[in-house]
């Protein structure tokens, strides 16, 4: 039997592996799905706390060896409580477990936070990597980061990591949130300006990729699509408290994961939404040519394979929705455990 190995928050951190490793990660992950994969819809319950979640995220990930030697097994656990930070807690926390995947044996416990930041800013950067190419071509990129928040702050390395010498520009309903946020951002390597500006509107018109990561809650902040540029990513990491049906009707619609995606949109969520024309996975692997359900990407589209990416449209809006995949966290927490047994990092519990 194993040792199990528990990883604090810090130490977590410490093993995170760098970010060019963490966007393989990702995009390894994207294409897994629908391939190699299993992994069910989140199982949740709902606290009473208005806004609340509680999700199980179990996924397998299956590996070359064909004794299942090589495959990743493990599970999520997170909390979301929107109330917490008036607190002075954490709005979500989180706790990923692996398994030896011969045994069944818990081999690893370990706080989930960092996990949870890092690899939803890694899918994001796939999406920009693969469905922002055009961006490339002028400088610098126009970014702008809707929500002033954690998972804003996991974004600015990626966003400096992909689009050199991006001008950055932060909206919040916090306006000293946001400003602090851009203070910070003009230190990140990568980003050439960075600057708080009023509402929305002000962050979006005329940006090449908008990121949203505004904290969920009962009341959405939608934009007008009209304010979006004609080529514009939007990369929905808030679910639809920002991008409205509309948006998803117009655009090339992509999620991490279709089922999960409908699964979803059963209650208020995601409500007039469309069926997503693919997933994030169909398109690295090329399969998106074929008829998805929206009447296939060319007749959706009305363009040809060219400047997105893999499939996709060379004109247009393109919206990625990814909602959070339990296989993600499990193959970012193994390869932060593999880090941490090097780094002789964490403790052995007892069984």
């Amino acid at each position: 039997m194993k040792p199990l190995r528990h990883l604090s928050a810090t130490e977590v951190a410490a093993a995170m592996p760098p970010l060019a490793e963490r966007l393989a990660l990702a995009e390894r992950t994207m294409r897994a799905l629908g391939s190699d994969a299993e992994m069910p819809p989140k199982i949740g319950v709902h606290p009473r706390q208005p806004g609340s979640l509680a999700h199980a995220m179990p996924a397998l990930l299956h590996g070359d060896a064909s004794d299942g030697s090589g495959d990743l097994i493990g599970a999520k656990w997170i909390t979301g409580f929107p109330a917490n930070p008036a607190l002075g807690l954490p709005a979500y926390q989180a706790l990923v477990v692996l398994n030896d995947p011969l045994s069944g044996d818990p081999i690893a416990v370990m706080d989930g936070g960092a996990i949870t930041a890092q690899r939803t800013a890694a899918i994001s950067g796939t999406a920009i990597r693969h469905f922002a190419p055009w961006v490339a071509r002028r400088a610098p990129a126009r970014v702008a980061i809707l929500g002033a928040g954690a998972q804003a702050r996991s974004h600015l390395p990626v966003i400096g990591y992909l689009l050199a010498g991006a001008r950055v520009r932060i909206t919040d309903t916090d306006a000293a949130r946001a400003a602090a946020l851009a203070d910070e951002a003009a230190g990140f390597e990568g980003i050439g300006s960075a600057e708080a500006v009023a509402s929305v509107r002000d962050a979006v018109e005329g940006a090449d990729v908008v990121v949203s990561v505004v904290s969920f809650g009962p009341d959405r902040q939608l934009l007008e699509p009209s304010w979006l540029g004609p080529a514009a990513l939007f990369v929905a990491v808030d679910y639809d408290m920002q991008a409205p049906a509309s948006l998803a009707r117009e655009a090339l619609f992509m999620v991490d994961d279709r089922e999960q995606f409908l699964a979803t949109r059963s209650g208020p969520t995601f409500a007039g939404y469309p069926d997503p024309d693919a997933t994030l996975g169909e398109m690295l692997r090329g399969e998106a040519g074929r008829d998805t359900g929206s009447g296939g990407l060319a007749a959706r589209r009305g363009v040809a394979s060219g400047d997105h990416g893999p499939g996709t449209g060379a004109g247009g809006r393109v919206l990625v929705s990814h909602l959070g995949v339990g296989l993600a966290d499990v193959v970012f927490a193994a390869a932060v455990l593999a880090r941490a047994e090097q780094l002789g990092l964490g403790r052995l519990l007892p069984r």
